[in-house]
């Protein structure tokens, strides 16, 4: 089961004071539109979303795979999505489950994003 590949996707408070903190750490902007209040910083292979206004709470994010595909396969796998498989308002594919603790796992896959890695 290919989930796609992973990011930290931080509900963050102030999204240029948190760029610049993670810009301290050794990481650089790899995309994003800070004017919609996001931006997507790296770090070799470590990969953040910083979302301000966006997120209700920190987010285990997986982009890239057939999000309907690995809807199924989870389903089947005994696990219960919250919410999806869906298209959503900006055209890409999300579904959303939660791990035992609650917390939230996000499969999103814009179209042009199938099968491609990141960046």
């Amino acid at each position: 089961m290919d989930l796609g590949w992973f990011e930290l996707s931080l509900n963050v408070a102030d999204l240029e004071r948190s760029v610049k903190f993670y810009e301290r750490l050794g990481f650089t902007a790899a995309g994003g539109d800070p004017t919609e209040g996001w931006r997507v910083m790296t770090h070799g292979n470590c990969r953040l979303g910083l979302y301000q206004g966006h997120l209700a709470a920190d987010t285990l994010t997986f982009r890239g795979g057939d999000v309907f595909a690995l809807a199924r396969e989870l389903e089947g796998r005994g696990l219960t999505l919250e919410s999806g498989p869906e298209v959503e308002i900006d055209g890409s594919a999300g579904a959303v489950l939660r791990d035992p603790d609650g917390n939230s796992i996000y499969l999103n896959t814009h179209p042009d994003e199938t099968g491609s890695g990141p960046g």
